[in-house]
């Protein structure tokens, strides 16, 4: 075994042996079966032998290029070829892990692959569960554990940019190792189902979690429109968050608007808040007020949050009197406190 063999071993080891502990936490068992098979499969040769793969570097931007390469390097782990992979409607790849079920996720824009279970379904979403899955999340190495709805997943991204099949290897064998253990814990701790356990049996599986979440949505489920626009925020699916904004979904936009600002893209950002602002979100309303200034638009930033003093949005008012205080203008500031008493009287 050469250094660089080794040094990966270990690194395989820590992510695959380390799923998080709480004081209450059960030991996790021994990895499955698949684990230790798919430890044994190195990234090269095999996967060379199903599609030659270029190196990292050489981007992988348009034409699915890749989905494409991530699917070889699947095909090659499993020793199948690529149209021998299970790949469900939405196009992720779905390997199972014992009672778990993995998938495997790539896109183009923006590029990133994620490696994700749904662990349970049919959990209550309380306070001590979340607070578990805070524990599990701040003790991983690298991914996080959470809850939509009544559905506990777990997730590892893998950078799509300059896209090495070892990351992949790695965040694979780091989630089978901590999906088939981890499902078993939170349902003594919390109930619920597993992917293919025995309690599951009559339950429809949900390979993918958006299709399933827009069915509930077009079927008018309370909430279900907000837990999908939320996770197609959490993987980039900017496209489907836009068509959204555009229809007049108030959170759509106001996630969009968020990863846009996050990226720079301050036109676009201020777009989407303004469409979530006139949607009624209050919080939209500030956001906007705050990029106008950080723009150098002073102005337009106070008139927009005194039209919504003016109305009664008194939760605008602190934001309404920094921009204020910053600009000298203190005794428009001390006035709009005196209406703010006075209305509280």
């Amino acid at each position: 075994m050469t250094p660089r063999e080794s040094l990966l071993a270990r690194f395989v080891s820590a992510l695959a042996a380390r799923p998080a502990t709480t004081a209450t936490a059960v030991p996790v068992p021994a990895r499955t079966r698949l684990a230790a098979a798919l430890a044994a499969r190195p990234v090269t040769p095999a996967a060379r032998t199903v599609d030659p793969l270029p190196g990292p570097g050489t981007g992988d931007d348009g034409d699915g290029k890749l989905t494409h390469r991530v699917r070889a390097v699947l095909a090659g782990l499993l020793g199948v070829t690529t149209d021998q992979l299970r790949v469900d409607a939405d196009g992720d790849v779905g390997i199972r892990a014992g009672s778990a079920m993995i998938f495997v996720r790539a896109q183009d824009d923006p590029p990133l692959v994620d490696v994700f279970s749904p662990l349970l379904t049919g959990v209550d979403p309380t306070e001590s569960l979340y607070r578990r899955l805070s524990d599990l999340t701040n003790g991983l190495v690298i991914g996080r554990v959470y809850c939509t709805g009544d559905t506990v997943w777990a997730s590892i991204p893998v950078f799509g940019q300059d896209f090495a099949p070892t990351h992949l290897l790695l965040a694979l064998r780091a989630m089978i190792a901590l999906a088939d253990d981890l499902d078993d814990q939170l349902r003594r701790e919390f109930g619920g189902s597993r992917f293919f356990g025995p309690e599951s049996a009559g339950l429809v599986a949900v390979p993918d979690p958006t299709g399933y979440l827009r069915d509930l949505d077009r079927a008018g489920a309370d909430g279900a429109g907000s837990v999908l626009v939320d996770l197609l925020a959490d993987r980039g699916r900017t496209e489907e968050l836009r068509v959204r904004a555009e229809h007049g979904d108030w959170h759509a936009a106001a996630r969009l608007a968020a990863l846009r600002a996050e990226q720079g893209r301050t036109d676009e950002a201020e777009r989407y808040w303004r469409i979530a602002a006139e949607q009624g979100d209050p919080r939209a309303r500030d956001e906007l007020a705050a990029l106008l200034a950080a723009g150098g638009r002073h102005e337009e930033a106070v008139a927009l949050l005194r039209q919504a003093v003016d109305g009664g949005g008194w939760r605008h008012l602190p934001l309404l009197l920094t921009l204020l205080t910053e600009r000298g203008r203190v005794d428009e500031a001390v006035e709009l406190l005196r209406r703010r008493a006075a209305d509280r009287d």
